[in-house]
């Protein structure tokens, strides 16, 4: 959940180019990740059950019974194994990438100075 821990304090504490600030970027990055998780999973069930409706018979693509997919790859497949093999007709994923970063390199006077050439 995103709460005070990623407040603009939290990462000016962490200072600028420092092990700490990385980490709790990272954090962030993890915690938005989830968040947006339960929007795209929920709306790819919709989209999925209209699919369905259509003909299609797809099912979340999961490594064991019960599993659930990780945040950030929510894979569907219409497949399925007979005698002849492995047949999949169609396959739908979406794959969420979140980057962030908080002045780990460069100082607020370094990134707003002219460029020298």
């Amino acid at each position: 959940m995103m709460d005070e821990r990623f407040s603009s304090q939290a990462f000016s504490s962490c200072g600028l180019d420092s092990r700490e600030a990385r980490q709790l970027a990272d954090l962030l990055a993890d915690e938005i990740r989830l968040e947006v998780h339960e929007v795209l999973d929920q709306y790819m069930r919709v989209l999925i059950e209209r699919l369905n409706a259509m003909g299609h018979n797809l099912k979340l693509e999961t490594s064991y019974q019960g599993d659930t997919s990780y945040p950030g790859d929510i894979s569907y497949r219409d497949d399925w194994e007979d005698s002849s093999g492995y047949h999949c007709e169609l396959r739908l994923a979406i794959n969420t990438i979140v980057t962030d970063g908080y002045a780990h390199f460069i100082s607020r006077d370094e990134a707003l100075s002219p460029i020298s050439t």
